[in-house]
């Protein structure tokens, strides 16, 4: 199993940092122009965004991933649950988000799980360095985006 934990400081309100994550249909806004796989995506289900949405990432090379919200507690939590097809399954995974609010900002907890499948067991080195380099991106753009610093550049 891939785990990977970041914890990063954003300066505003837990109201923003949220709003900003759980607005699945906005990631091309903010998403990391330099992602090496996300290209973009579309929300699946009918109704307002919270648990039980679900999403369809566009990779590229082919790929996608086919996600769901598991968790949506506003303004302090929010989960997915997304399964990363490459014409086969590669991975599946959860990524959380638990954010605290602070006297100025907001501490942004992001925690990911991945399962490689059955063949991709085999390179899961590989794929947690990506795993982890992906979410370090997110982590940044979204601080990038809400701080309008530049968007994927610099440390957390």
């Amino acid at each position: 199993m891939i785990k990977v934990e970041i914890t990063f400081l954003v300066d505003k309100p837990i109201e923003h940092v949220f709003d900003l994550i759980g607005d699945i249909s906005g990631y091309q806004r903010w998403a990391p122009d330099k992602s090496n796989f996300f290209i973009e995506n579309k929300i699946t289900s009918e109704g307002p965004i919270g648990q039980g949405t679900t999403y369809l990432d566009r990779l590229r090379w082919g790929g996608k991933a086919i996600g769901k919200i598991v968790e949506y507690r506003p303004p302090s939590e929010i989960a997915f649950e997304q399964k990363t097809l490459f014409g086969i399954p590669v991975f599946q995974a959860e990524f959380r988000y638990a954010l605290k609010a602070l006297r100025n900002s907001t501490e942004v907890i992001h925690s990911a799980e991945a399962v490689p499948h059955v063949f991709f067991k085999l390179f899961e080195p590989i794929l947690s360095h990506i795993v982890r380099t992906e979410r370090e991106r997110t982590c940044r753009a979204i601080k990038g985006f809400l701080e309008q610093k530049e968007r994927v550049a610099g440390p957390l």
